[in-house]
């Protein structure tokens, strides 16, 4: 009996060894730098790997999936992850500034998969970073595949820049806490792009355009210069964000005469109002908060991990903006509107006591009567959705208030960027505890 527990426990170990043989582990060298692939124009195409001999920040993200998954987790599960990229490539720390992203579908038929990109708009990337989509026709037998020993689906797969497998998961979540760890690593050398909007007079608030903006360190050392455009927006390149900035207009023509100065998000949020230097000049020295509302980098505003910090406190409601996608002035619910409404109705089911209120928003463009309906049946398509999945109509009530909440200067007739109008266009939920 003793030599036959003997053989199961040798046998049991070297099973455990052989599982972790045939698994790349985390800081383990990528074998291969090059990868062959079919892309979307059904040719093989080489992709390289970073492989340490240059000295580049290049991060590649390898994501693998399958047709065994339906279209609404393929797109839920993408857009968590492209979120992500975006925020930490667009507002780089230095380490992880470059950022590739590609994703391969482990499908034999090549028809099944262009039908596929095109339902999962993967073809049509959110990232900003380059993106690029690839097909593994041999399926869990292709050489791509068995080289990165992909045992479960979906799987990210991070390569860093030293050709070492940096993270191997299947969340989102623990990508972005990764990302989180590379920032704090390179938290000295922290650089974004700064942007922002120049608006004129305390009511009209209008756009201050074709005005010099200087991006200065310390209150001396002019960084940068721009101009702002039409719209009174302006931008500045890949600035180190942990020094002391500051950003400061002339008095010019325009400004002569008392007129207030604001610094607004290019969305029209006003950050703050400018105040007059010993120079004369206006100036506003940015805080570190100022530095993230104007470079993008916020707090997450997923909403279920909004959720999950409110549940942990004393609050009674929180109300948390999402935009919910609908067709021009139709209020049919989209593909990406059912993934944002299904993260609720999963806190509505774990929270059976909680009730919801539905507030639809809509622009100032068209007629004020027709966006107010407009408003309240969008309100009613969301309610709507969550009572077909089961929850009861008497935890909900839906508003539509039309144009009557505009959040920035954008009323009837005034001319307004995209970024602008779409600030006003948004549905707010409103979570009550009894």
């Amino acid at each position: 009996m003793k030599h036959l527990i003997l053989l199961v426990s040798v046998f049991l170990v070297f099973c455990l060894k052989a599982q972790k043989a045939d698994k790349l582990r985390v800081g383990e060298k990528i074998p291969f730098s090059r990868i062959v692939l079919l892309n979307q124009d059904k040719k093989k195409t080489n992709i390289d790997l970073p492989n340490g001999k240059n000295t580049t920040d290049r991060f590649v993200l390898v994501y693998f999936y399958s047709t065994e998954k339906s279209v609404k987790e393929l797109i839920s599960f993408n857009n968590d992850v492209e979120r992500i990229l975006n925020k930490y490539q667009n507002n780089s720390c230095k380490g992880a500034s470059d950022i590739e992203y590609v994703t391969i579908c482990i499908e034999k038929d090549f028809t099944k998969w262009q039908t596929l990109l095109t339902e999962t708009n993967y073809n049509k990337s959110k990232f900003s970073g380059k993106k690029t989509n690839y097909l593994a026709e041999d399926g869990l037998k292709d050489k791509t595949v068995s080289a990165f020993k992909v045992s479960k689906m979906p799987s990210l797969f991070l390569v860093n820049p030293k050709g070492r497998l940096y993270l191997e998961t299947d969340s989102f979540e623990v990508l972005e806490k990764t990302f989180q760890n590379i920032c704090k690593v390179n938290a000295a050398y922290s650089t974004a792009d700064i942007s922002g909007k120049l608006l004129i007079g305390e009511k009209s608030k209008s756009p201050l355009s074709l005005h010099n903006v200087y991006l200065v360190k310390s209150n001396i050392d002019t960084i940068k210069r721009t101009t702002t455009d039409g719209y009174g927006d302006f931008v500045f390149k890949s600035i180190d964000t942990t020094q002391n900035l500051s950003i400061r207009i002339e008095q010019s023509a325009k400004t002569k005469g008392g007129p207030k100065v604001y610094l607004a998000k290019q969305n029209g949020e006003i950050v703050s109002e400018f105040r007059k230097n010993a120079s004369g000049n206006f100036e506003y020295k940015l805080l570190s908060v100022d530095v993230e509302k104007l470079s993008e980098l916020e707090e997450d505003n997923d909403i279920t991990m909004k959720y999950k910090k409110f549940n942990s406190t004393n609050k009674k409601d929180l109300t948390v903006t999402e935009n919910i996608y609908y067709e021009l002035a139709k209020y049919s619910l989209e593909t990406e509107s059912e993934i944002v409404l299904d993260k609720i109705l999963t806190i509505l089911e774990a929270n059976p006591v909680v009730k919801l209120e539905v507030v639809s928003h809509t622009d100032a463009q068209g007629d004020d009567t027709g966006n107010l309906k407009l408003s309240e049946n969008r309100s009613s398509a969301v309610i709507n959705y969550l009572v077909s999945k089961g929850v009861s109509p008497s935890r909900l009530k839906g508003v539509g208030k039309g144009e009557l909440e505009i959040r920035n200067r954008c009323a009837n007739g005034v001319p307004c960027s995209d970024k602008e109008q779409e600030y006003n266009r948004r549905t707010e939920f409103k979570f009550i505890k009894n």
